[in-house]
């Protein structure tokens, strides 16, 4: 229930409440005063109706304690003075065990109270069990409103509560994203460094060499001239495939340095590995294809997928292996990981936060997601996803 809902709602409660009121003193009033005092008791209904409907956030603290003490005393010497409609103290303890929350909410109770039960008992002739039916009465009124009013003050509390719940899983969840993307980008980096370290070390080592030997086969085609022929064409073809060799080098170490589209399942092994760095638990990949060509996107979103796993396992599972297998089968990659955590058959597996996200990943990747209980005890999950 919303708040629009519930206002409304409390606004309709204390219509039909004052409905009842309404049936309950004005025909009393009527027959037992004459037309000042009963037009008197309208006003003094009325002022009540008027203080119930407005709102609590608009009362401030010392309103409410004016509003008590006037209405509280223009209805005492209305009684004493113009008529005798004494149930004119009930709504207004209502009103009192209601909207005051602090102590002197009792005060004020026993203060009307009393000064109701000494009219009733010392200047009117009351029935003693006419007596005793308005101290009930009047209790009654009391602890009603004051359950009501800390029964809304919970609710109030609990929704207040609810909402900073809320509030903090989402700023939890903006954080875990920003927390993997962080760890994303820095394996990326990771990567593309590794890449450009080697192909630095292969341009270095391997172009030198060639440069060297390119230069010393121009140095023996110079001292063959005049020699014989055969010889010449020899220098000459070799000399042909070093340069070509060298472009090629070249060439291929500026695509490996320059390549950021596909960063393949090398972060997966490298997460892998640092993560049993940190657990005392043993984790291996395994991949019938090395080079599975996946695109950097399908890359960084199987290494989400792989985080979530793990610290699931880490946090529910108490094991101490967990396996990963990736292949390519025709068009479709699929990726299974399971452990042998204390999960049995016995356990009931209810989605928590880390298989829905483990949900939504495989959902970007367009794939389908299953997991099962693993005998004797373990869990595995199982996804597929198109290339």
């Amino acid at each position: 229930m919303n708040d629009s809902t519930a206002s409304l709602r409390s606004r309709f409660l204390l219509i039909c409440f004052f409905v009842l009121i309404s049936f309950f003193l004005i025909p009393t009033a009527y027959m037992h005063e004459s037309t000042i005092p009963f037009i008197i008791s309208l006003i003094i209904i009325f002022c009540f109706l008027l203080m119930f409907l407005r709102p609590k956030r608009n009362w401030k603290p010392y309103q409410k304690d004016i509003a008590i003490i006037v209405i509280g005393t223009v209805s005492f010497i209305k009684v004493l003075y113009v008529g005798e409609e004494i149930g004119l103290s009930l709504p207004l303890v209502a009103f009192i065990g209601f909207h005051i929350l602090e102590r002197r909410a009792l005060y004020y109770a026993i203060f009307f109270g009393t000064c109701s039960f000494s009219y009733m008992f010392f200047y009117k002739d009351y029935m003693f069990e006419e007596v005793i039916g308005y101290v009930v009465a009047y209790i009654g009124w009391y602890i009603g409103a004051r359950g009501l009013s800390l029964q809304n003050q919970a609710k109030e509390s609990s929704q207040q509560h609810l909402k900073q719940l809320q509030k903090a899983h989402v700023e939890l969840q903006e954080a875990h994203s920003e927390l993997q993307e962080a760890s994303v980008n820095t394996l990326r980096a990771a990567v593309l460094e590794e890449r450009t370290r080697i192909a630095r070390d292969v341009h270095d080592a391997l172009g030198h060499s060639l440069t060297s030997l390119i230069v010393q086969l121009n140095a023996l085609k110079y001292m063959l001239q005049g020699g014989p022929s055969d010889a010449q064409e020899v220098v000459r073809d070799m000399l042909t495939v070093s340069k070509q060799s060298l472009d090629d080098i070249r060439s291929s170490v500026h695509t490996l340095a320059a390549d950021k589209s596909s960063l393949g399942i090398t972060p997966l092994r490298i997460l892998l590995s640092r993560a049993q760095q940190h657990t005392d638990i043993k984790m291996q990949l395994i991949s019938p294809n090395p080079d599975i060509p996946l695109s950097q996107q399908m890359t960084i979103t199987l290494y989400r997928i792989l985080q979530e796993a793990i610290t699931n396992s880490i946090r529910h599972s108490d094991a101490t292996e967990i396996f990963i297998t990736i292949e390519k089968k025709q068009n479709f990659v699929f990726l299974s990981i399971w452990d042998n955590g204390n999960i049995t058959s016995h356990h009931q597996i209810k989605p928590g936060f880390g298989l829905t996200g483990i949900a939504e990943q495989t959902k970007q990747l367009n794939g389908d997601l299953s997991y099962s209980i693993r005998a004797p005890h373990g869990f595995q999950i199982d996804i597929s996803f198109p290339l």
